[in-house]
């Protein structure tokens, strides 16, 4: 198992690598020019000499390879860049936000693992009953509302009408229950479809017939025999709706106005802020990295199959 978390941490670096130079290469060859764009927000005249001087300082006249490796050693080094817009230490900025929006996906994590498996397992259990009907006309309700458009709807009823909580962040654990809901819910929906299906499958096989048979008590069947085996393929369901947590922060911190890195991003690719947005996706990409490789070994010791063929791997 050692050897095997070490070889996938190995392959880490070839993978962020191919994502850093796509990235890279994207944003300049996309046609926008940073240097423009910062002189339209500044209110500053556009002027040949000033470009070329702003280009020069910013490191974009020279050639693309020579940026890449140049931006490459420097990050290696721990520098991140400076923005565009700031002037302000990309790394700096990016890691302070980043603790909020961490604690954003948390929460939404944790929401959804508190939500889906009682509501899947409830709607499996109740299989073709009314509370099964229900669960499963919201389900589909819940995985068809934008984030965004949810997020819109829960300002309205609970800060504007009912005025519960606040509709922007101001620092305090409230401040996170709205945004929390709306990143959270489609995630909800999707793993609690996930669990009744696997649930209804695990239900299926000979070895619960014969749980069944030795007379075991109806909540060993369901918890010991049915849940544990529909749980598996559930493992990396989740792993995967992590990636869909911070990938919705991006629109709801800007919408409840929460300093994370969604909003400080959405800010740089308005602005066409190359260091903020490289140092984005490349962040993210060690981010969704490290929790497939979590999910791995969970699946690997829930599985004892995985784990034998683990070990013939090393």
């Amino acid at each position: 198992m050692i050897s095997y978390i070490i070889k996938r941490l190995a392959s880490l670096i070839p993978i962020l690598l191919i994502a850093s130079f796509a990235i890279f290469a994207f944003l300049r060859l996309g046609g926008t020019d940073p240097v423009a764009q910062f002189l339209l927000n500044s209110h500053i005249p556009q002027t040949p000499q000033l470009i070329a001087e702003l280009r020069e300082e910013f490191g974009l006249d020279k050639p693309l390879l020579e940026q890449y490796f140049l931006w490459l050693g420097a990050v290696f080094s721990g520098d991140f860049g400076t923005s565009y817009m700031s002037g302000r230490s990309v790394g700096a900025d990016f890691f302070y936000y980043l603790p909020n929006t961490l604690l954003l996906v948390l929460f939404g994590f944790l929401l959804t693992l508190a939500l889906s498996i009682p509501l899947g397992i409830i709607s499996a259990i109740y299989e073709g009953k009314w509370l099964d009907k229900a669960l499963q006309i919201l389900c589909l309700i819940g995985v068809s509302v934008p984030n965004f458009w949810l997020a819109l709807l829960l300002i309205a009823i609970f800060c504007v009408s009912l005025q519960w909580l606040p509709a922007v962040s101001d620092g305090s654990l409230s401040s996170f229950i709205l945004p929390t809901i709306s990143i959270a819910l489609m995630s909800i929906c999707i793993n609690a479809r996930l669990i009744r299906a696997n649930m209804l499958q695990a239900r299926t096989q000979y070895h619960i017939l014969y749980a069944k048979l030795r007379n075991l008590p109806r909540y060993k069947i369901i918890t010991k025999h049915i849940l544990y085996n529909a749980l598996i393929p559930i493992v990396t369901a989740f792993g995967m709706h992590i990636g869909e947590l911070i990938g919705g922060c991006l629109l709801i911190e800007s919408i409840f106005a929460l300093p994370g890195i969604g909003l400080y991003s959405i800010q740089a690719i308005a602005h066409h802020d190359y260091p903020i947005i490289q140092c984005f996706v490349l962040v993210l990409c060690g981010i969704f990295t490290l929790c497939n490789l979590f999910t791995d070994i969970l699946y690997a010791f829930l599985d004892p199959r995985i784990s034998k063929n683990l070990k013939g791997v090393q």
